[in-house]
């Protein structure tokens, strides 16, 4: 090989790790040490070279350096821990990745990891330390993977997975089922002692414990297709109207559970149900990891639990493996499925991330034979009236170009052939949509002409766009440049008139869509009213005239008591719903439940201010953290912005760009610890140091109406853009107290804060303390190192 060829695989080499290393979010210098070492022991010609091997030495690399930093981090941990008086040390949390995102970030097999690093710890001359590690993981997947193959048994003999075209949701509620008994089995052995990871027995009693809990409360709900009816665990009369479901309460299917595997005692596994496991379940509820009926270990699945419970115990277990040492266990649950579920590439001249495949529960939808054109119930209407050829060529020549326009933005992602299907789908659940919201509206305004309705541009547009991104969804489109708000910036659509119809498209759906389509859409309405309906040139501040107003503002205008649009308003109470239920459950993982009240004072104080100013262009997650540190300043508790920022990162709706890309204005974007030094606390400062709030005054004594769901109220119907109607959302969780104020800022400017002269306020920690300080609660298995 020449000098030019040598040259140019080594540039291809660092390239190639240092494209993984990014993905990863690794440090510069974790990623030179890495590299310098592999580059040390390849020069010795105790490495092989092939392009696959040199993934995975790098990968070993990477590995043995975040491990060195944790055992330093562990050892000066300890040492401190016994120097009285001594301020914890920082800590560098880089480490805090899972060895399941690093296996992934470097595409290497574990297997083969483990077999390379015993070489490399060799090469390396590690300590005994390292090696006991590589051990431990070995011994540690090995019981894992055979308590995986008695999950899947046991499933199998106690749920039955309906028919491919079966109800959509019955199909979705047997894979979440599937996903929720394994992540169950998972939160619970880990709120254990060590005996139950180290040891298979114990984690059989474990597995048993955990899938007599998921059964039973499947139970719960009647007539279920997915319960398997002649499995012996299930009561008698479950099947039959006159069951009585009380009896569920303390009701146990152990011994039919533990009988399927027969070499397990059962005396063994009640003593674990009784010693360990009932300890384990009462702190998931306790903390709210598990939401549900804790008296009787019940109700964690019906009526909509089943989602919530997903969704806290996925954080929960994410806070868990956010660690060198740790695997993500959950990835072995659909590692099979996940095989026979390779994508079919449309083109094999565009990229392969091209290719996509649609969900099994989404057959159902897709066999359907839908409508490609103008229905004829429409088109029979618009010709009782004036003009209603033109309406229907109006209606006809939109869809045209916005099939133009669709294939023309996507065209580096899909093929002609590719996007042409998405948008057949679209088309058709467009045309199926709007003949029963059409209908609808005609019910209700009988006055109204349907020539007037469908004129109306915005309507069709936000329609066929929100129908185009369910389209995507159902494809399972994993790119990038297509996810939402992708369908947005292609039509060029403002996302408060878009979040406007995808409440109609819920509302009609009537089971069409099926739960995981409807799912997406609340997901979708979420992001809107996070950030997208606050970008600068947002029809909502159009609408809002003076400014943003506060809740109780905002919840007269959904009464009509206020001349303000009701759209506006009934968007805004959606918003301030999702900004307290976030807050709330940031507030949660951080243990400051009991400053929620003034906490939330904070953030919707940062809400209104100057008419919305600091929410212009940014994000609302943004503003909950920065009133949270306000409070924490405040207040001189100890905990960092770091801190925040990590509890933050575990939430669901966690984004990197939120605490990492803030707007400042004038095109500059910074990190949110550099906003809240230079923006934040120079307009909330005075605001927070005189901040009066009477439910944080209350005793512990008092009720806490703060955090009690407020009267349920009727939903209202309104109209978009003075036809469509749509609902006012229940009012979400605040403190009601009249007496909250502040004293107006001395000035009519925004009050500067000094950071030397001002007691209790703070300035921010550097930027650089993002990522000082690690996670907190990892689970370490050893606690110092000799």
């Amino acid at each position: 090989m020449n000098t030019c060829e040598a040259d140019g695989e080594a540039e291809a080499l660092v390239r190639r790790f240092s494209a993984s290393c990014e993905q990863l979010e690794l440090y510069p210098w974790i990623q030179q040490s890495a590299l310098a070492t592999y580059r040390r022991f390849d020069a010795a010609g105790g490495l092989s070279t092939s392009e696959g091997e040199v993934q995975e030495w790098l990968c070993c690399a990477v590995y043995s350096e975040l491990q060195r930093v944790k055992i330093r981090d562990i050892r000066r941990e300890s040492q401190n821990a016994t120097t009285k008086g001594n301020e914890p040390l920082a800590k560098n949390n880089c480490w805090n990745l899972s060895l399941t995102r690093l296996l992934r970030g470097f595409k290497v097999n574990v297997s083969q990891f483990l077999r390379r690093m015993e070489h490399w710890n060799w090469l390396a001359q590690n300590e005994n330390t390292f090696q006991l590690e590589v051990e431990d993981l070995r011994r540690r997947l090995g019981i894992t993977l055979t308590l995986l193959r008695h999950y899947k048994n046991i499933f199998k003999c106690i749920f039955v997975r309906p028919a491919e075209d079966a109800d959509p949701d019955s199909l979705a509620l047997y894979h979440s089922l599937y996903e929720f008994g394994w992540l169950l089995f998972l939160v619970i052995r880990n709120e254990l002692p060590g005996f139950a990871t180290t040891n298979l027995v114990n984690g059989c009693q474990v597995l048993v414990c955990s899938m007599d809990l998921l059964f039973v409360n499947a139970l719960e709900m009647p007539l279920s297709e997915v319960i398997r009816r002649d499995f012996a665990g299930v009561p008698k009369k479950w099947a039959s109207k006159d069951f009585d479901a009380s009896v569920l309460n303390k009701y146990s299917a152990l011994k039919a559970l533990g009988a399927l595997i027969p070499e397990l005692p059962l005396k063994g596994v009640q003593q674990m149900k009784n010693a360990f496991f009932h300890k384990a379940l009462m702190l998931l509820f306790m903390e709210q990891s598990l939401v549900g009926d804790d008296t009787h270990m019940r109700e964690v699945i019906k009526e909509g639990m089943l989602d919530i419970n997903l969704g806290t115990l996925n954080r929960k277990y994410s806070g868990h493996v956010a660690d060198i040492s740790e695997m993500d266990e959950r990835v072995l649950l659909c590692f099979n499925e996940a095989k026979e579920r390779k994508k079919v590439s449309h083109n094999a001249s565009l990229p392969a991330y091209q290719s996509s495949s649609s969900s099994p529960l989404y057959k159902k939808l897709l066999a359907q034979d839908l409508p490609q054109c103008l229905s004829a119930v429409i088109r029979k209407a618009l010709h009782k009236g004036e003009n209603g050829e033109n309406v229907v060529q109006y209606i006809e020549q939109t869809v045209k170009k916005m099939d133009q326009t669709f294939a023309a933005a996507a065209k580096n992602y899909l093929n002609a052939e590719a996007a042409g299907a998405r948008f057949r789908l679209a088309r058709g659940l467009y045309s199926k949509f709007l003949v029963k919201i059409v209908a609808s509206e005609l019910a209700l305004k009988p006055q109204l002409k349907i020539s007037q309705l469908l004129r109306q541009r915005t309507l069709i547009t936000t329609l066929l766009a929100c129908c185009l991104e369910l389209a995507l969804h159902v494809h399972d489109e994993q790119v990038d440049g297509l996810r939402f708000p992708f369908v947005l910036d292609c039509y060029s659509l403002d996302a408060y008139d878009f979040q406007k119809i995808l409440e109609l498209v819920v509302r009609h759906d009537q089971g069409f869509l099926g739960r995981e389509l409807v799912k997406h859409l609340h997901v979708l309405e979420d992001k809107c009213l996070e950030s997208l309906i606050f970008r600068k040139s947002s029809q909502l501040w159009w609408n809002l005239g003076k400014g943003l107003p506060s809740y109780q503002e905002v919840q007269s205008v959904a009464d009509g008591k206020e001349n303000t649009s009701p759209g506006a308003g009934i968007c805004l109470r959606k918003f301030y719903g999702l900004a307290n239920r976030r807050l709330l459950l940031l507030c949660q993982s951080l243990c400051l439940v009991d400053s929620f009240p003034r906490i939330w004072h904070l953030a919707e104080h940062s809400f209104t201010m100057e008419g919305g100013r600091l929410l212009r262009n940014r994000h609302m997650d943004q503003l909950l953290l920065c009133a949270i540190h306000l409070h924490v300043r405040l207040e001189s508790l100890r905990l960092s912005f770091s801190m925040i920022i990590q509890h933050y990162r575990r939430q669901p709706n966690a984004q990197r760009s939120v605490y990492r890309e803030v707007d400042l204005g004038n095109g500059q974007t910074a990190d949110v610890i550099r906003f809240y030094n230079s923006v934040y606390v120079r307009s909330m400062g005075h605001y927070g140091r005189h901040l009066d709030c009477e439910q944080s005054r209350k005793s512990p004594q008092q009720p806490k109406t703060c955090l009690g769901i407020l009267q349920e109220t009727s939903a209202n119907e309104r109209h978009m853009l003075a036809n469509i109607s749509i609902s006012s959302p229940p009012p979400p969780k605040i403190c009601q107290s009249g007496s909250c104020s502040s004293l107006p800022p001395q000035s009519p400017a925004a009050s500067p804060l000094p950071t030397s002269n001002k007691p209790g306020l703070k300035r921010a920690s550097s930027s650089g303390d993002l990522s000082d300080v690690k996670r907190p609660n990892i689970l370490r298995r050893r606690t110092c190192f000799e």
